[in-house]
């Protein structure tokens, strides 16, 4: 029972204890977990040290592992340096301590244990500088801005594949201008049912299916039977539209032209016609002259030239990884673009992947990569003092890079905790969570 305590919740203990026979109240289960003894602690030589929280954002603890064995051998109630002094005091033959960079565990174990070598996590020194990146990045958002905002047809070209975005000029009217003589455009709109008529007579048909078919008059079926050629229309309804052929094309001609004042233009000029006919003539000119200028609905239309900006903490993601290997063609193009033209990036980018190779390496001289940054001319906002704090924490950064020990394995108590918590939905008192944290054997 004792095992089931430690191992399940009450609830589940209860019910499970009812299953094998022996059955107990959950409150029983709860008493037995709490009643059981905390083994012996045996001094540790190698210590890993980490925060987790009780109450998230109200009260917080400290974990102590020994790494050698990878067991929890103690939960103390705080992370105050304080605690860990106090606990230090009574077992001070640690050589070993792995902790991430808080000052209050440093200075605990720096007044209690001196010569003990303290190890700064690895994980936590790769951590670290994403948050000095991303002030840094917030620093010179403004230059990043004003780049892009000059480049941005260039990039917008580069992300279409090296496509040309040269288009023609706003006013270009050369082409027309280069025409020898105007075309004759037929304006009656009477010749598309005109030629059809003509091809339903080829194939045989009547004049009274073809007046259903097309929903026009027999009469008027009758007439285009006897004609070879449409005649000429002469009716008050003609108009002088021809005369206004050489406007129109150069207005057409321009790129966000709208059709509506093409239409008062030559209205204005003596255009003696009607608007729909005026838009009718219009589409044939556009039609034969092969005019493909964009007018103002089309330019409407048209996609806006933008870039989206990439955010501070996305350019701290990207700025030390190779660029071949950012999925997103946009997003490779827009480094690409910021690394070409800022050389402060290239010297920013090259110091990042120096820190993070010394760190899988296990070798370099972080001292001469600390005084680059201090003496740089560049201010480097963030980066400097990310460097400071690790020029005060020297010793145990130099150690976390070249010596194996990592808080990988306080970590992944601290997540077990974490786990127990959701599993007792957050109720646990201190004294019952601490038991099942050292005595479980499931972790």
């Amino acid at each position: 029972m004792n095992t089931l305590s430690i191992e399940l919740t009450g609830k589940l203990g209860s019910l499970l204890s009812k299953q094998l026979l022996f059955p107990v109240s959950t409150s029983t289960v709860t008493r037995i977990a709490l009643k059981q003894q905390l083994p012996e602690i045996i001094p540790p030589m190698v210590l890993g040290v980490d925060d987790w929280a009780f109450r998230k954002g109200v009260s917080d603890g400290t974990i102590l592992i020994d790494m050698e064995t990878s067991r929890p051998i103690e939960l103390l109630k705080s992370r105050e340096g304080a605690d860990l002094k106090e606990w230090l005091t009574k077992y001070p033959d640690v050589k070993i301590v792995t902790r991430d960079r808080a000052s209050s565990y440093s200075s605990a174990i720096n007044e209690v244990c001196p010569d003990a070598i303290q190890i700064a996590d690895r994980f936590h020194l790769l951590m670290n500088p994403s948050d000095a990146l991303d002030r840094y990045f917030k620093s010179v958002s403004h230059e990043i801005r004003l780049l892009i905002k000059n480049k941005t047809e260039e990039i917008t070209n580069m992300s279409a594949n090296g496509k040309s975005g040269d288009q023609k000029a706003d006013n270009d009217t050369e082409s027309i201008l280069v025409i020898p003589e105007l075309k004759k455009i037929n304006t009656d709109q009477r010749i598309d049912t005109f030629n059809k008529v003509k091809e339903l007579q080829r194939e045989g048909f009547g004049s009274k299916r073809i007046s259903k078919d097309l929903r026009i008059s027999r009469n008027t079926v009758r007439s285009y039977f006897i004609q070879e050629v449409l005649s000429p229309k002469i009716s008050s309804r003609s108009t002088n539209f021809d005369a206004f052929t050489k406007h129109i094309l150069i207005r057409l001609n321009t790129k966000g032209h709208k059709i509506k004042d093409i239409i008062d233009e030559i209205l204005i000029l003596g255009f003696n016609g009607g608007k729909t006919q005026a838009y009718f003539n219009i589409n044939l000119i556009k039609s034969e002259y092969k005019i493909n200028i964009p007018d103002f609905t089309e330019l409407l239309q048209t996609p806006i030239r933008c870039v989206k900006p990439l955010s501070s903490r996305k350019l701290s993601k990207y700025i030390g990884v190779c660029l071949n290997d950012i999925n997103d063609t946009d997003e490779r193009i827009y480094m690409e673009t910021l690394l070409d033209n800022i050389p402060e990036f290239r010297i920013v980018r090259k110091l990042v992947q120096i820190f993070e190779t010394m760190l899988k390496r296990g070798c370099g001289n972080i001292k001469r990569w600390i005084d680059y940054i201090k003496r740089s001319k560049h201010k480097l906002s963030g980066l400097r003092t990310f460097a400071n704090g690790l020029s005060l924490d020297i010793k145990a950064v130099e150690h976390g890079i070249r010596l194996p020990w990592s808080n990988g394995t306080v970590e992944g108590h601290v997540n077990r905790i974490k786990s127990i918590k959701r599993q007792m939905y957050g109720r646990a008192s201190f004294e019952l969570l601490r038991r099942k944290v050292i005595l479980s054997q499931t972790g």
